[in-house]
């Protein structure tokens, strides 16, 4: 997106001015930048208030002198309603200590209106967004370090508590006159359990910080990945007596390690949630408009209740708690997380029997 040859961009804005010659230049000069989207005028804080509990805005222009309560007030009252709509100020002063007051109080850019021309208003929105999208994403990382938070609280000092207990019956049992072997080996087992479930969780957590690392994308078979995924489930595919089958398998542009991750993660979720004697896993690809290729990752499992298929892609979702399924909460966390940086989507679909569906979009390579 460049000033020189303004690209348009569809996006609703918000005019808070009581000037009428005012916000006509403001539109003006938003209709000249390239905004295809709907702008809407209020001419105080309170109704620019009520027009965003009636609709969602992508943008808000607040002037700094208003009757009532003024500019400065309505970017706080506004931020505080809505933390991730970007404000910018606007003032015929080109006050400095204003325009960082503004900031202060959660705007996210300063104009003075000798400045608004449409090659201006542009910039200043274009900048808005991005420090917009900027303080939405701190905002998702900082719930998700609170989520990581609480799971190393729970998940880890939960088997820390385990092996301390077994370690004082083990003491005890050694002291004992007549040491019961057998009672003692059992719980050196028990130990060893949970150092493996701490070292799984460990592990967990590295594999899905990874996902957000810069990767390398190249040319990738999807059947070499595929051969990949099947070869570190390998003991459990035997152990299970299951069937892992496949139709014709696309290349697509991506990063092989990443998306050998994402078919393990699938087909590894297919074979752990699944009830019957033998677990098929039976995985397709058909092409889309665009040079795009929708998966599709169907299994014969338990299933997965209609409410619940958003919430099973947030990280340490458990829908069955951690007694009869073992788990994380992170494999498909990790899953979207490699889709979105391959720029597709991934969902879930309901099956007419038993079973999930795991639908996901890549893209094709190019000239394949």
């Amino acid at each position: 997106m460049t000033l020189e040859k303004i690209e348009p961009v569809k996006i609703h804005i918000l005019i808070v001015d009581d000037d009428a010659g005012d916000r006509k230049a403001l539109r003006r000069a938003l209709e000249g930048s390239g905004t295809a989207g709907d702008i809407v005028e209020a001419v105080d804080i309170e109704s620019a208030l009520a027009a965003c509990d009636s609709r969602a805005f992508d943008f808000a222009i607040v002037d700094y002198r208003m009757p009532g309560q003024d500019g400065l007030h309505g970017v706080t009252a506004l931020h505080a309603r809505f933390p991730f709509m970007p404000i910018v100020m606007a003032t015929s002063h080109g006050d400095e200590v204003i325009a960082a007051e503004a900031l202060k109080r959660g705007a996210a850019d300063y104009i003075p209106k000798a400045n608004i021309r449409a090659q201006s208003i542009r910039r200043v929105l274009d900048s808005a967004m991005e420090k917009a999208t900027l303080r939405r994403e701190l905002a998702r990382r900082q719930e998700e370090l609170e989520k990581f938070a609480a799971v190393l609280v729970h998940d880890l000092r939960a088997p820390i508590t385990a092996i301390r207990a077994f370690a004082r019956y083990i003491d005890k049992g050694l002291q004992a006159e007549t040491p019961n072997r057998e009672t003692i080996a059992g719980q050196c087992r028990q130990i060893v359990e949970c150092g493996r479930r701490m070292d799984a969780l460990i592990t967990a957590l590295y594999e899905y910080t990874k996902a957000d690392a810069e990767v390398g994308f190249d040319v990738v078979d999807m059947r070499s990945a595929l051969a990949e995924a099947r070869s570190n489930l390998e003991a459990i595919i035997e152990r299970q007596h299951a069937r892992v089958e496949h139709g014709p398998l696309p290349t697509v542009l991506g990063n092989l390690p990443q998306l050998s991750e994402l078919l393990q993660n699938l087909i590894g979720n297919g074979l752990k949630y699944c009830e019957m004697p033998a677990p098929v896993i039976e995985i397709h690809a058909q092409p889309e408009p665009d040079n795009v290729w929708r998966f599709a990752v169907r299994d014969n499992g338990i299933g997965i209740a209609e409410k619940n298929r958003r919430r099973i892609f947030e990280p340490f979702e458990r829908l069955h708690g951690t007694g009869k399924y073992e788990g994380s909460g992170l494999g498909l966390a990790i899953c979207k997380k490699i889709v979105e940086r391959h720029g597709g989507a991934i969902w879930c679909e309901s099956n007419e029997g038993p079973g999930s569906t795991f639908v996901f979009t890549l893209r094709g390579a190019p000239g394949y």
